[in-house]
C-alpha cells in the first residue's frame, strides 16, 4: 500500500513538471489562430524584427526587449531613409555615421509583433548575431505573430513532433 502512494506521487509530480516547468524559451512565429510555423531557441534578451520599407525600399529594422512578463517594449527603430510610416513626433533621433537614422525613447510595450508577411518586403528576425529570414518559416501573404514564449515540456514535445512530421519550413 504504502509502495502505490509513493509512486502514484512520483508519477503526480511527473505529470505536473511536464505541463508546468518551462524546459525551453524563445520566439514562436505563429498565424493569427496561433498555428506555429516555427520555434527558435532564444538566448537573447532583444528580438529585432527587420524588413525591407516597401515605399521608400530601403532596410528598416524595429528592436524590441522582451520583458519578464514576455511582453515586448520597443527599444528603437533603425531606418535610412525617411517616408510612409517613420516616426516624425516621438522619441529621440540620432543619426548615425552611416548615415542611417536611430529612434529611442518611443513608449511602446504589445504582447507580440504582428505583420503581414509580403515576400518582397524581406522580413527577418535577428537575436543580435544571427538573421532568420521569414520566407524560410511562414507562407507568403499570411498574417504572422510574433511571440516570446516559454514552453513546458509537453508544449514543446507537441510543437516538436508536429513539426517533425510536416517539416519546421513551409
Amino acid at each position: 500500500m504504502r509502495r502505490k502512494v509513493i509512486i502514484m506521487v512520483i508519477v503526480i509530480l511527473i505529470a505536473t513538471g511536464i505541463f508546468l516547468i518551462p524546459v525551453q524559451s524563445g520566439i514562436l512565429i505563429t498565424n493569427l489562430e496561433g498555428k506555429p510555423y516555427h520555434f527558435f531557441s532564444w538566448q537573447s534578451n532583444t528580438v529585432t524584427v527587420g524588413w525591407r520599407h516597401s515605399v521608400e525600399l530601403t532596410p528598416w529594422k524595429e528592436t524590441y526587449e522582451i520583458l519578464d512578463d514576455h511582453k515586448l517594449t520597443l527599444e528603437s527603430t533603425t531606418y535610412k531613409s525617411y517616408g510612409a510610416g517613420t516616426p516624425d513626433t516621438d522619441g529621440k533621433v540620432k543619426i548615425l555615421k552611416d548615415g542611417f537614422i536611430r529612434v529611442t525613447g518611443i513608449i511602446r510595450e504589445i504582447p507580440y509583433y504582428s505583420l503581414y508577411y509580403v515576400p518582397i518586403s524581406q522580413y527577418y528576425i535577428e537575436d543580435g548575431t544571427t538573421q532568420y529570414p521569414l520566407k524560410k518559416y511562414v507562407p507568403d501573404y499570411n498574417h504572422v505573430q510574433i511571440h516570446y514564449e516559454e514552453l513546458n515540456l509537453f508544449e514543446w514535445l507537441t510543437l516538436h513532433y508536429s513539426h517533425s512530421r510536416e517539416g519546421w519550413t513551409k
